[in-house]
């Protein structure tokens, strides 16, 4: 079982703590991705959409499923990145987040 260290600037995301992710487990969706502009944190939510445990710790290190199996960090839908960014410091949607460090495979 790998854990990937997960930093987000995703300020607006609800499981957002001081660059932390809360959740433990993300989704990274862009399928037929080739650049990071193309992919997207499928667990964000906004701030303003309730449910939020305050009873969640912010984690290090995150279970990440990817679906943008042209990325080189995918191996069967997981990423075995040692360290990833997700990116979008003022998103209001998914769409306007996206893993930083996808690398399309060579």
């Amino acid at each position: 079982f790998f854990m990937t260290k997960l930093d987000c600037s995703v300020r607006n995301c609800k499981y957002n703590d001081e660059n932390a992710c809360c959740k433990g487990a993300i989704l990274v969706s862009g399928e037929k991705a080739n650049h990071c502009e193309e992919t997207c944190c499928s667990s964000f939510a906004s701030e303003g959409q309730g449910g939020f445990n305050s009873a969640y710790e912010p984690k290090e290190y995150s279970d990440i499923s990817c679906d943008a199996t042209k990325c080189t960090f995918n191996e069967n839908h997981k990423c075995v990145a040692e360290h990833i960014g997700v990116a979008g410091a003022n998103a209001t949607e998914k769409s306007e987040t996206e893993c930083a460090s996808f690398r399309l495979k060579a």
